[in-house]
């Protein structure tokens, strides 16, 4: 594994790599519109809103000693980069590698080896058990083993486009609201109940969905928050983003309520064509999908898991 290969070496073949800083913002965005490789998977957030985390780092680029260089041009008082890598746990103890970007494709493998390498002992510290790769773009694939991530999980699309909802329950005590300031810690009790680690919402990233989000809603059992459903505007035309129920209370009917309600929102907004994504070993929540007319579209987006405990 190269990983543990460059950590029997020391610290010193990393030299170079350093944290972000704000004085790297203009940086970091030129690197992210102009590089060869990217990865991007931040959900709710912009990669700025990351910098001064232990777990930004970025590569800059050798200094060649002319300073008649468009790069230093563009850059005075802060050096252009080679590459990035952002990984952050949110919750604890799982986190994402978010961001990645390298400038070339020469040398690229063994500058996400050194990034990898300088941000793993300081995810450890911080508490991080394991670390995710959600693999959008084909490029990580072929080298994620050798860096010692093993494939954990897939993602599969699923969308509907028909307008036929199933019956919907009527349960007593139940109602649905929108979202409020003072929900997003029960709403991250909830995840913490329903996923493992790697899988939870924090109710940081609650709260930083909701106001980019398109429905956000919470359903209470007798004034008790026992779910919620989170959607997203999406080209075609809503994305649900999340849909949980507490363990304790699955069964019940809440999952078709909350999705119920959902889609008659969507539908007074004039939007029919509805997308998610689960992962494939959850057969409860594609059971529910499929009785409202979801369809997979056979398209799987793998995971890739690393421990790092």
């Amino acid at each position: 594994m190269e990983l543990a290969n460059l950590w029997s070496r020391g610290q010193t073949d990393l030299a170079g790599i350093r944290r972000a800083t704000k004085g790297d913002a203009e940086a970091i965005l030129h690197l992210l519109r102009t590089a060869v490789f990217t990865h991007m998977h931040v959900d709710w957030y912009l990669p700025g809103d990351w910098i001064g985390s232990p777990s930004f780092v970025v590569l800059p680029k050798p200094d060649d000693g002319n300073s008649n260089t468009l790069s230093a041009k563009l850059f005075q008082g802060s050096p252009a980069l080679a590459a990035c890598l952002i990984a952050t746990p949110d919750p604890l103890p799982a986190a994402w590698v978010r961001t990645v970007a390298i400038a070339r494709a020469t040398h690229a493998r063994e500058h996400l080896t050194n990034l990898l390498a300088a941000v793993l002992p300081t995810l450890r510290e911080q508490g991080v058990t394991k670390l995710a790769w959600l693999t959008v773009e084909d490029w990580p694939r072929t080298w994620l083993p050798d860096l010692g991530f093993y494939q954990g999980s897939q993602i599969e699309t699923f969308v509907k486009e028909d307008r036929t909802l199933p019956t919907l329950p009527e349960l007593p005590g139940l109602s649905i609201r929108q979202v409020q300031s003072t929900d997003f810690e029960a709403l991250a009790a909830i995840e913490a109940a329903s996923f493992a680690p790697v899988w939870r919402q924090s109710a940081r990233a609650l709260s930083v969905a909701r106001p980019q989000s398109f429905s956000f809603d919470v359903a209470l059992l007798d004034d008790q928050i026992v779910g919620y459903q989170l959607s997203a505007r999406a080209e075609a035309g809503v994305h649900l983003v999340r849909l949980t129920v507490h363990p304790e209370k699955h069964g019940l009917g809440i999952g078709t309520a909350l999705l119920g309600h959902a889609f008659a929102y969507y539908y007074r907004r004039g939007l029919y064509t509805v997308s998610l994504n689960t992962q494939i070993e959850n057969v409860s929540s594609q059971r529910l999908y499929q009785r409202f007319g979801f369809v997979s579209t056979q398209q799987r987006l793998p995971v890739w898991l690393m421990d790092i405990s």
